[in-house]
C-alpha cells in the first residue's frame, strides 16, 4: 500500500494505492479513517472515527449556512440602496 500527496490536483488530495490502482483520493484526515476500515475489514468504531468527523463536517455546514444568510442580507440592503437612489 503506498500513501502520497499529488501535488498536480487543486487542491492537493491524499492519495493510496492498493495493487498499483488508486482506491482512495480525498483529504488526509478521510486518508486515514479509510486506511483504518481497509485494516479492519472495512468496520470503523462509531465513537472514536464517524462522531468526531460528523461534529467537523457540522461545523463546516454551519458556517457556510451563517456566511449564506449574511450574504443574502447584503445583497437585501444593496437592492434597497439602489432603490433608494434611484427614486
Amino acid at each position: 500500500m503506498k500513501k502520497y500527496f499529488d501535488h498536480s490536483t487543486k487542491p492537493t488530495t491524499y492519495c493510496i494505492e492498493h495493487e498499483g490502482d488508486v482506491v482512495f483520493r480525498g483529504t488526509y484526515a478521510d486518508g486515514m479513517l479509510f486506511v483504518k476500515a481497509l485494516e479492519n475489514g472495512g468496520k470503523i468504531d462509531f465513537l472514536e472515527d464517524y462522531i468526531p468527523a460528523m461534529r467537523k463536517l457540522r461545523k463546516y455546514c454551519q458556517r457556510s449556512l451563517k456566511r449564506e444568510r449574511d450574504s443574502r442580507r447584503e445583497i437585501i440592503k444593496l437592492k434597497k440602496e439602489i432603490k433608494n437612489t434611484n427614486e
